[in-house]
């Protein structure tokens, strides 16, 4: 399938921008709250579970400029049905560290970060970089960013070692249309280029599992809408929003999240506020997978996340806002869990480790629970 066209995204934006032209207002771009937030999640599905707490400090340090960092780890423990396939469970850590900085001046903000990410076979080290300017007394926003990223990939099992580069170029606008209404579009186009497999999964040919291979370059891009409105009324906001992907390697995809929040007041507090949501997510299958190979082809993948597949979700997630304490401003406490189900229309699941075609075979599916609990607070 073509990648969309840069220029039709381009003259949707632009047309955002006419119908949102409203009377000039003053104002000027704010920094961020000083916050400070510690998290623990937890994922459990397909074979895989991943847990690990999480950490993130955000504090001004003049009237236009603050700074942050944050410290996430997964602990990681995988028996999943590729591990199953092709190797033994296994166990490990990865740790990601990031710095960031916030610069607000009048209606412009800019934002420049850095993460690392770090495992026993895979390190990244990631550069971004956001622009934000205000028109209309802060009615409509036009933003622009860009992220860089280089990733070393290794193994645990023999000597392989290779990199890959990526860039991800994205737009977008947003503007209020009424009191109650808000229209946002983004567009990104994503490159990345070097190894972009993996050192350990399998294709099948013909019953015999080979390594994969794959193009060492892919282009993507992506669109998407959404609007959120606002019900005075209910204290309530809906949310809609549609995302539309495709890439060079034929793989395009649907992505549809519809979500209700609802706030609750106690004592002059945003006490409660609970947000429920939907998901949908369909995508095709790349030119280049295949569950059974006839023949030893230049590229194949048995990658899963690479097939045709569903997945649907539904969520809840809980914040409370506690009363002030000494050493705490604003602290709120929130819960959240989302369950997610996977289905494959072309990946199947193979009995007694036997890929033989007329083996006892079927399409494969799993569910997935993820949860979080975190705390935060301004100072």
């Amino acid at each position: 399938m073509a990648v969309i066209n840069s220029v039709q995204i381009a003259l949707i934006i632009c047309c955002l921008i006419v119908i949102g032209g409203i009377t000039l207002q003053v104002s000027a771009a704010v920094l961020p709250e000083d916050k400070a937030e510690t998290a623990y999640h937890y994922y459990d599905g397909g074979g895989v579970q991943v847990d690990g707490p999480a950490v993130f400090v955000r504090k001004s340090v003049a009237d236009n400029l603050s700074l942050s960092g944050g410290y996430y780890v997964d602990q990681i423990s995988s028996a999943s049905i590729d591990v199953e396939s092709y190797a033994s469970s296994y166990s490990e850590e990865r740790t990601e560290m990031s710095a960031g900085m916030t610069y607000v001046e009048k209606d412009s903000t800019i934002a420049l970060g850095y993460v690392n990410s770090d495992e026993s076979d895979y390190e990244s080290d990631t550069y971004h970089f956001d622009y934000q300017e205000e028109f209309f007394g802060g009615l409509s926003v036009f933003s622009l960013g860009y992220t860089s990223g280089s990733d070393d990939i290794s193994s645990a099992v023999n000597s392989f070692s290779d990199e890959a580069d990526r860039n991800h170029y994205r737009i977008g606008f947003s503007q209020v249309v009424t009191p109650a209404l808000v229209l946002r579009a983004n567009f990104e186009y994503i490159s990345d280029s070097g190894f972009l497999a993996s050192p350990y999964r399998k294709a099948i040919v013909n019953g015999v599992l080979y390594d994969e291979q794959m193009p060492r370059t892919r282009r993507s891009d992506a669109i998407s809408v959404s609007a959120d409105y606002f019900i005075e009324t209910w204290s309530a906001a809906l949310h809609g929003q549609y995302r539309y992907f495709s890439d060079t390697w034929d793989v395009s995809a649907d992505d549809i999240r519809l979500s209700f929040t609802k706030t609750f007041e106690q004592n002059t507090l945003q006490r409660w506020i609970i947000e429920g949501w939907v998901r949908y997510y369909g995508q095709s299958s790349a030119s280049f997978f295949q569950d059974q190979f006839d023949q030893l082809y230049e590229y194949r993948t048995r990658d899963k996340e690479l097939s045709d597949f569903d997945s649907y979700s539904i969520g809840l997630g809980v914040e409370y806002a506690l009363d002030d304490m000494q050493w705490f401003s604003d602290p709120s406490l929130a819960l959240g869990f989302e369950w997610i189900q996977y289905e494959y229309n072309n990946f199947y699941e193979y009995a007694n480790g036997s890929f033989a075609q007329d083996n006892n075979k079927q399409l494969y599916e799993f569910d997935a629970t993820t949860a979080y609990v975190s705390f935060s607070t301004s100072f």
